[in-house]
């Protein structure tokens, strides 16, 4: 993440920096990304640019981050708020995701991520396991699920199955079937559940 020199940055010199990031990551994968295009872009000297990051990666991150904040949507506020089917909420999520990123700045940001540079960080997979149990609300045709256990493997395979979805919707693939697939998927699942 930024240095405190980097936050001690007038907010304008910040997200200068933050456009040089998006548009190097935009067109490049991490992998091949160069801090020299970087600051050429934001015209800063390269010495800053460690003052400011650690390395490419840190700055990356940095960028990832906020994209993220841009672009996700908080799929607990939607489950709490879906009085009968929470799997619908996984659904309306990823669709809200799809709609919102298809116009978004930050859409071959997020593509490069997807495809390429999620593999290249080293990220561990969210376990729903320590989640807040007053989270973990998974409701089937009205009833509430109550074994913690199925509720934490129900939210890791629909969250895997939505980001399948979102790969593949960036992939180029069509978005109205990939959603309908990942519909009716959920539907199975919920009809799992509900017997």
């Amino acid at each position: 993440m930024p240095t405190a020199t980097f936050e001690n940055l007038k907010p304008e010199k910040q997200d200068q920096i933050f456009v040089a990031l998006i548009n190097e990551f935009s067109k490049h994968r991490l992998m091949e990304a160069q801090v020299a295009r970087i600051i050429k872009d934001c015209g800063i000297a390269r010495g800053s640019f460690y003052k400011y990051f650690a390395d490419l990666n840190d700055s990356y991150e940095y960028a990832l981050k906020r994209v993220l904040t841009a672009v996700h949507f908080d799929i607990l506020h939607l489950i709490e708020n879906e009085p009968n089917n929470s799997l619908a909420a996984f659904y309306e999520a990823t669709r809200a995701f799809i709609d919102k990123l298809s116009n978004s700045k930050y859409r071959e940001f997020y593509r490069k991520y997807v495809l390429y540079n999620q593999y290249e960080l080293k990220h561990t997979e969210y376990d729903y396991r320590h989640m807040p149990s007053e989270h973990l609300i998974l409701k089937v045709n009205g009833h509430e699920v109550s074994d913690k256990e199925t509720v934490v493997v129900t939210y890791k395979w629909a969250t895997k199955a939505a980001h399948e979805v979102i790969k593949a919707v960036l992939e180029g693939h069509d978005a109205t079937q990939e959603l309908q697939d990942y519909q009716k998927l959920l539907h199975v699942l919920n009809a799992g559940l509900s017997k």
